[in-house]
């Protein structure tokens, strides 16, 4: 069967010329991205569902990260011991993970057991039986994580960062809640918040691998079919007062970790291109950043240093992140405003600009090394809303940006007095 229309890749890898035939289909109101690979005997899905850590209600903090760790523990007609028996004999992984505004989905299985693996499949979204004595497993499970989350000075300064960086804003949820408000949810509101997430109009599909598109139809009606048809209208705010300056959390460690954030812009944002560029040459390239080079290299205050921007499809911010010895901690943060205010006044080089147009233009071949990662691919694109000429345009939008315009962008949107440090440790002010 013909597919509903087909758009062509096309991208350059070692002088070669490379192309994939990506499909629309549609099903059951559900429509889909498509590429079909017989390469490997290996089916590949990636799904999300809008929504995520950020819905949890109050008091009840964790309930959807508690939930997805649930759905593989019992269905309706498997235990979660002889469903990890089954996905073993059936060449089945299967992944769900909570984030901040939505779950992610992945699932694999070999071609040969499609039926099978689907059914496991089907049962783990759509008949999680979210038992008692279950409940009461991974909740333990979650709390021994999070006493260890506690103890890491890296994990609890991004905690703390996110409580007070987004403190008026659902973000600052932790995704796996606390030990006090997991006691507060019980086996109901585990299924209730299922239905109320696991709806049509909240899920994006990305699929590839060794599977017709007649095939990948039916499959995907008779498991993604059966999510509800109700709406979700499910709304981000802007992130509107996010604070500046800085925040201390005591803690007795020889090391400081420091957690710094900025505004920044959502994903489908006509600058998001030029943000990132300038972005990967002031803290993102790793050995080649400016961050890197002045405050590491030249200085040694830090044994590593970064930042990158989390667009998200209602807003976006920019985080970084670095380490130091407690009597270096001011140090650093006034060397990394100062970098910061150097690219908003002075902009960034032609011969940077080249170097970061190269990279991410030979970074995206990368998207194309699995069925997985296919699927992941074609996942994201829709989710963000980014236009099924996306792969043409990509490339053609990164060659076309002009110095001028990305230094006209800094001036705008990097802003050092926006800067927000938070600390964990015993910083030593030395004046």
């Amino acid at each position: 069967m013909r597919l509903l229309f087909t758009i062509f890749i096309l991208f350059f890898l070692a002088s070669k010329t490379y192309s994939i035939d990506f499909k629309e289909l549609e099903t059951k109101n559900i429509s889909f991205w498509f590429v079909e690979d017989n390469s490997v005997p290996i089916v590949s899905i990636s799904f999300t569902i809008f929504g995520g850590s950020s819905l949890d209600p109050a008091g009840k903090d964790g309930l959807t990260n508690l939930m997805v760790s649930l759905m593989d523990e019992g269905t309706e007609k498997y235990s979660g011991t002889k469903l990890r028996e089954l996905m073993k004999l059936n060449g089945v992984k299967l992944r769900l993970s909570a984030q901040k505004n939505k779950i992610d989905g992945t699932f694999q299985v070999i071609s040969t057991q499609l039926k099978e693996g689907f059914e496991i499949l089907d049962q783990v979204l759509n008949y999680p039986k979210f038992l008692d004595e279950e409940i009461s497993k991974v909740k333990k499970q979650i709390y021994a994580s999070l006493k260890i989350d506690e103890s890491d000075i890296s994990t609890l300064a991004n905690y703390k960062f996110n409580e007070i960086f987004f403190e008026n804003h659902r973000f600052s949820k932790r995704i796996k809640g606390s030990e006090k408000s997991l006691k507060n949810i019980s086996r109901v509101d585990l299924i209730n918040h299922h239905k109320s997430l696991f709806t049509i109009d909240s899920l994006v599909i990305g699929a590839a691998g060794d599977i017709d598109a007649n095939s990948i139809k039916n499959y995907v009606k008779d498991v993604f079919g059966k999510f509800s048809v109700i709406p979700n209208n499910i709304k981000m705010r802007k992130f509107d007062d996010i604070p500046s300056g800085q925040k201390i959390i005591q803690a007795e460690t020889p090391q400081s970790s420091v957690v710094f954030g900025h505004p920044g812009l959502a994903r489908n944002h006509s600058d998001y291109f030029m943000l990132r560029v300038a972005n990967y040459i002031l803290g993102g390239g790793g050995f080649q950043s400016r961050l890197y080079k002045q405050i590491r290299e030249k200085k040694g205050l830090v044994y590593s240093i970064y930042s990158y921007p989390i667009s998200y499809k209602h807003d976006g911010i920019m985080i970084g992140g670095f380490q130091t010895r407690n009597e270096s901690v001011y140090e650093t943060i006034k060397n990394v405003k100062e970098e910061w205010s150097k690219i908003s006044n002075r902009g960034i080089t032609k011969k940077e600009l080249a170097q970061a147009k190269a990279y991410y233009k030979g970074s995206f071949t990368r998207n194309f090394t699995s069925t997985l990662s296919i699927a992941n691919l074609l996942n994201i694109v829709q989710f963000y809303n980014l236009g099924n000429d996306y792969f043409d345009k990509r490339d053609k939008i990164i060659e076309s940006l002009k110095l001028e315009e990305i230094n006209d962008m800094l001036k705008d949107i990097y802003d050092s007095n926006k800067l927000f440090f938070l600390i964990v440790g015993k910083p030593v002010n030395k004046k």
